[in-house]
């Protein structure tokens, strides 16, 4: 009897970057060591990553805009070189101008979107990334991001996966903590990360308000990243600002309970951040966010909006220190168990094939 062998075609991916996202390239590196892979990053030379074999890297002009003509060339010449069977654009720009690039030839062109920012079919821009028919698949960071789009992609063409989270990238802060700015006080200890200065969907005047509603001396907030000033000087003593820092995460471990109070938010790395590093979170019951934690078990969530509600659940917290030491001791487990960056590979390389 003839024997049969099948081997798996090697697919040529092409990745289209103007600014580096971490996790993404090691995505793009640990898919790269599979053999059933050839990866290619086409990137601006000023954000050109340090790449690590056998991932390789080619260098197009900055991609500025959904239509940066320049670009679109460069691109244009390094698709028909490589002949990739994929590409893979993980900004609405990056995938615009790839379409454009890609125009004749057999490449299937993969998006991403990551905001809960509307859509519009009203507005023709759209029309050349997330709404072009060329698009081949849209990968959504959050179950919420797939469900929006399903009023105008058919199913077939969107998926999700959440970002993972290694607990070894908090390393660092667990063993080099920054102290609290109250180290005198008894309080609970509140922690809010994030760039809200002209920023009001980030939910920080709903913080503000919520903390004149404490009983005095029952909890302190420190805000890490820029605020508006009108923020800033309404603000109770029991708030300390310190601007944007490249090492904000090294706050997290000193204090008790992280607070996400956006209104609107894609999927924020600071909530997996905080979990990582052990601290609950108390984040608005909004798309997106709340599929970061578990309720009852890492963290609880209140109405978007409502500084009434946000305070009282500060109130029962910082009264219920044995409810907040349990959720404590689950966030490190739940990020290890949920977050799980080979499950993220497999993800990427079964939609690349």
């Amino acid at each position: 009897m003839k024997t049969i062998t099948f081997v798996a075609m090697q697919r040529k991916i092409l990745a289209i970057y103007h600014d580096l996202d971490a996790i993404t390239l090691r995505m793009l590196t640990a898919v790269a060591q599979d053999p059933q892979f050839e990866v290619t990053i086409a990137c601006a030379e000023e954000y050109l990553p340090k790449v690590e074999a056998p991932i390789e890297a080619v260098v197009i002009p900055p991609i500025r805009s959904k239509f940066t003509w320049i670009a679109i060339k460069a691109l244009r010449k390094v698709i028909k070189e490589l002949r990739p069977d994929v590409i893979y654009s993980p900004s609405t720009s990056g995938l615009s101008c790839a379409l454009m690039a890609s125009l004749g030839t057999k490449a299937k062109n993969i998006g991403y979107r990551g905001t809960q920012a509307k859509v519009r079919r009203s507005d023709p821009t759209y029309y050349l990334g997330i709404l072009n028919p060329r698009v081949t698949h849209i990968v959504c960071g959050a179950p919420d991001i797939e469900e929006y789009l399903r009023r105008f992609l058919p199913e077939r063409k969107l998926s999700h996966v959440v970002k993972p989270f290694d607990l070894s990238w908090v390393d660092d802060a667990m063993a080099n903590p920054l102290p609290c700015p109250f180290p005198e006080s008894d309080a609970l200890r509140l922690i809010f990360v994030g760039i809200s200065k002209g920023r009001p969907h980030k939910g920080l005047g709903t913080l503000i308000d919520a903390m004149w509603m404490l009983p005095e001396g029952s909890a302190t907030l420190t805000v890490i990243g820029d605020a508006d000033e009108a923020d800033m000087a309404r603000a109770p003593r029991s708030v300390k600002f310190i601007p944007t820092r490249s090492d904000a995460i090294r706050f997290l471990p000193n204090h008790e309970l992280f607070i996400l109070p956006s209104t609107r938010d894609a999927s924020p790395r600071v909530v997996r951040e905080a979990q990582a590093c052990g601290v609950p979170c108390l984040v608005s019951d909004i798309p997106g966010p709340r599929s970061l934690i578990a309720p009852g078990k890492t963290g609880q969530l209140f109405p978007s909006g409502d500084s009434r509600a946000l305070a009282d659940a500060i109130i029962r917290l910082a009264s219920d220190r044995p409810t907040l030491q349990a959720y404590a001791a689950a966030t490190r487990p739940y990020i290890a168990d949920n977050f799980r960056f080979d499950s993220y590979v497999t993800f990427y390389k079964q939609l690349f094939s």
